[in-house]
């Protein structure tokens, strides 16, 4: 087989996974969405409604015990903080740790239930005020979005959180048995079409429900996508560097530069639906050929040459290299993505 691009685990090490962030505007105060909620695609339901505080004495004070937030707890803050999470929940050994934070497993204490413990830090940290829930932080404020019913089976749901001092702790459902497709891959070598199609029709049906929430994930790739080792069901998760959505651009990266589109390198800026579509497509790409598709998206033109395994259908590559298109206006949608024909 012929160079395929960098081989999955150059400069990919457990401590950058992924989140990186970058900005071209030291001024840009906010993650992502700095032009405000106008933008929204797909209105949401008034019981979903949200807005994002910006006041800067909230921000503050969210580092105090005694802020407003803590005066004034949504109904949902007030559950919660009728225990703590140790009372709660038994954390166990150590599952990962990125650039937003640490996750652990652990265990319910009047079930038995297994969960992910995933603690983050306050610092730097947006808030959104979600109707009937108040001021949550960012990512909390993305799965409830997400979360609310009727929710998806293949996005990963957030069981409830603890607001704290210096940081904020997740608690998330955790499916056994499973991994992230990234190690499954680098275990069990790339996947078979079937497979892979099997992913990737669950990860369209999760990124299209996130979409109708109002919700861009924006770190869409193998390591954040969960993998029932039995029955191969997906579970996208992860939404710390996720933002709501909007028509306009976004001039902020937040996620993994080796899923950016090329449009961010040249521009600095990226439309939602075409980003997700490349990181879609460099997924797909990784799963089936074991690397990147290229060295670096900057360098990216209509020109640039994909190689893929011999074995590969025809079908196949041609959706690949329809995500992979050097300009975002030539990419095909999610839905575009569910209807080609090597899904059917």
């Amino acid at each position: 087989m012929a160079h395929l691009g960098e081989r999955r685990g150059s400069g990919r090490s457990r401590s950058r996974s992924a989140a990186v962030s970058q900005t071209d505007d030291q001024e840009l105060e906010r993650r992502g969405s700095g032009d405000g909620l106008p933008g929204y695609i797909a209105p949401l339901p008034s019981e979903l409604a949200v807005s994002v505080s910006t006041d800067q004495p909230h921000r503050k004070r969210k580092w105090q015990s005694g802020s407003q937030e803590d005066e004034h707890p949504s109904p949902s803050y007030r559950r919660a903080a009728k225990r703590s999470r140790r009372e709660a929940y038994v954390k166990g050994p150590l599952l990962g740790r990125g650039g937003f934070g640490s996750v652990y497993a652990g265990t319910r204490r009047s079930d038995g239930l297994p969960v992910a413990i995933k603690y983050v830090s306050k610092r730097g940290t947006q808030r959104l005020r979600v109707e009937g829930q108040g001021r949550l932080p960012l990512e909390v404020a993305l799965m409830t979005l997400v979360n609310s019913a009727p929710a998806c089976p293949n996005v990963l749901k957030l069981l409830e959180w603890f607001d704290r001092p210096r940081r904020y702790t997740m608690i998330l459902e955790r499916p056994l048995p499973c991994q992230d497709l990234e190690s499954f891959c680098e275990e069990n070598g790339r996947l078979e079409e079937s497979l892979a199609k099997k992913v990737l029709l669950q990860l369209i049906t999760a990124l299209k429900h996130c979409e109708s929430r109002g919700v861009l994930h924006r770190d869409v790739k193998p390591e954040n996508l969960l993998i029932s080792t039995d029955s191969h069901d997906i579970k996208l998760l992860d939404f710390g560097c996720g933002d709501l959505l909007k028509d306009s651009a976004y001039k902020h990266f937040a996620g993994t530069l080796q899923y950016a589109p090329p449009e961010w390198f040249r521009h600095h800026r990226y439309h939602a639906g075409p980003a997700t579509v490349w990181s879609v497509g460099v997924t797909l790409y990784n799963i089936l050929c074991s690397c990147f598709p290229f060295r670096g998206a900057l360098r990216v033109t209509s020109k640039s040459r994909l190689l893929f395994p011999r074995e590969l259908s025809t079908e196949c590559r041609q959706l690949i290299r329809w995500c992979l298109s050097a300009a975002a206006s030539d990419r095909p949608s999610l839905d575009d993505i569910e209807r080609h024909p090597w899904l059917h």
